[in-house]
């Protein structure tokens, strides 16, 4: 590296700068992601459940792949297919994929985008269960807080589901923020040993939530992939999904975990499910009663704890990457 390139990162003012710019970017990740939930609400008023979330990542699909070949996203892994990685590649395709997008969308359609914006982000909190057997991680009277209030906020939410709806769609929330946060762990504990790399990991997310559910909703799902007149509305909110959050929220959290501790974007990613709820109150008029906002408040308590953001500032600030 040459000496102006390193004066320029010991430079105070830059890191300032840079953290400033990383924490933009992270706020900016966790709007797009919480806008996501009301976007498919919409996209529901014309297109099924199968057809909004391949339709919408098989063009975000197209997009990534475009990126990589651009340079704008790192090449994937040389290291050749073998069985072993295949068999790990698409485990994590289906946890974090498919399996994950599809009961995310069922629950919009059951229960509503602000009550499964509360409840899909809860990987958070599970993932630091999973992490426990599955990477040797200690076990911490906070994982068990955060898991105790996450379980009552959920029951409250679950309480809360508007009339003529169902509590299922909280369960298959829940259950899809449970792929997802083994999909976390399992990603951490295969990447390195198996050469799996952010861009190969989301391409193959990607098949799966893309190409793969748009063959599903030919064969099972009775309604055309495309209606014959769709609302505008849902068109627009379909390439929302696509160019927000299967797209430019990713390289949004790319650049911001490049600037900033991984603590301090977690703690930004609280705001996914908060910005969520603002954004369907705004878009759709659905708001939560007392006892959804009571839970609503206890999973965000149960987020906070486990990202570490107390245990962090306790510890005292993080020296600069």
């Amino acid at each position: 590296m040459r000496p102006a390139t390193l004066a320029t990162i010991a430079d105070p003012h830059h890191r300032a700068a840079e953290e400033r710019l990383g924490m933009a970017a992270a706020v900016g990740a966790a709007i797009i992601y919480g806008a996501a939930y009301p976007a498919t609400a919409i996209a529901l008023r014309s297109f099924s459940p199968l057809a909004t979330a391949g339709l919408s990542c098989t063009l975000a699909l197209v997009v990534v792949i475009g990126l990589a070949l651009a340079g704008v996203l790192p090449r994937t892994s040389p290291a050749a297919m073998t069985g072993p990685r295949l068999v790990r590649l698409t485990v994590l395709a289906l946890l974090g994929g498919l399996l994950f997008i599809l009961g995310v969308n069922i629950a919009v359609a059951i229960s509503g985008p602000t009550i499964t914006g509360f409840v899909a982000p809860l990987y958070a909190v599970l993932a630091t269960l999973f992490a426990v057997p599955l990477l040797g991680e200690r076990v911490r009277a906070s994982t068990f807080a955060a898991f105790g209030l996450a379980f009552a906020g959920t029951a409250l939410l679950a309480g809360a589901v508007p009339a003529g709806a169902t509590p299922a769609g909280v369960l298959l929330a829940l259950g899809a923020a449970a792929m997802f946060g083994l999909y976390v762990v399992l990603a951490r504990r295969w990447s390195r040993p198996y050469h799996l790399d952010g861009t190969l990991i989301t391409i193959g997310n990607l098949v799966g939530r893309g190409p793969v559910l748009l063959l599903a909703a030919l064969v099972f799902d009775p309604a055309p992939i495309i209606p014959a007149d769709p609302d505008p509305a849902a068109v627009v909110a379909l390439l929302s999904i696509v160019l927000g959050a299967s797209t430019s929220g990713n390289l949004l959290l790319m650049a911001s975990v490049r600037r900033v501790p991984a603590g301090r974007t977690s703690a930004a990613l609280l705001l996914t499910p908060v910005a969520s709820a603002v954004i369907a109150a705004v878009l759709l008029g659905e708001r939560l009663s007392p006892t959804g906002i009571l839970g609503a408040g206890l999973i965000l308590a149960a987020m906070t704890i486990a990202s570490g953001l107390f245990r962090r500032r306790r510890a005292g600030p993080m020296p600069p990457a």
